[in-house]
């Protein structure tokens, strides 16, 4: 019999898909090329400020404006007077990220159908599509049990596939903790004579 997981252990950062990638203006002419590093302030092309660069991995840069995160590729920034600067100024570049994650949002519910195969970021398939419902997706997993997830955690991988926020071996700790957890209130609630209440809230 096939034992339900209540995957609401799993920390919802640690799922989260990434940044939207925004279609960055190219940087601004007559200007010297930038190595953006975490923290640095980053700048328009008139000067005004548009965030701060959160991380660096790759040629990805993630600059956060405080309401919006995009990873712009390190040849959208240039170095002039104030500091690193990229040719969209913070409304543009929000409206870019809030563009992509609308796009980002409709291929997603897309492609979130029954059997559709869900992988972890290392590329290996941690389960496939069981049933949704509303907003919540119930992962058939390979060891037989189930995992129930919010769409939230799940994200579009480059090559368009349903894909976590984790490694498989993450994934994989994350969902064995969270059985242990379920297990342990249901034993509780049969020792009590009371049905046990399952939080699958994962915000």
């Amino acid at each position: 019999m096939k034992k339900t997981i209540i995957a609401a252990a799993i920390a919802a950062a640690s799922l989260a898909p990434m940044a939207a990638m925004a279609q960055a203006a190219p940087a601004p002419a007559a200007a010297a090329s930038a190595t953006p590093t975490v923290g640095a302030k980053v700048f328009d092309a008139e000067g005004g400020e548009v965030g701060s660069v959160e991380s660096v991995q790759g040629d990805v840069v993630t600059v956060s404006t405080g309401t919006a995160r995009a990873g712009l590729p390190t040849s959208a920034f240039v170095t002039r007077e104030k500091g690193l600067t990229i040719g969209m100024n913070k409304a543009q570049l929000e409206a870019a990220v809030n563009g992509a994650k609308a796009e980002n949002t409709a291929a997603k519910d897309a492609a979130i159908v029954a059997d559709a195969p869900i992988k972890s970021s290392d590329g290996a398939v941690v389960g496939t599509v069981s049933k949704v419902e509303g907003d919540n997706v119930t992962v058939a997993l390979s060891n037989g049990s189930a995992a129930a997830l919010k769409k939230s955690y799940i994200g579009l991988g480059t090559d368009g596939s349903l894909a976590l926020g984790m490694t498989a071996a993450d994934f994989a700790k994350a969902t064995q903790a969270a059985g242990s957890a379920q297990a342990s209130t249901d034993a509780g609630a049969a020792a009590s004579g009371t049905a046990a209440a399952s939080d699958t809230t994962g915000q």
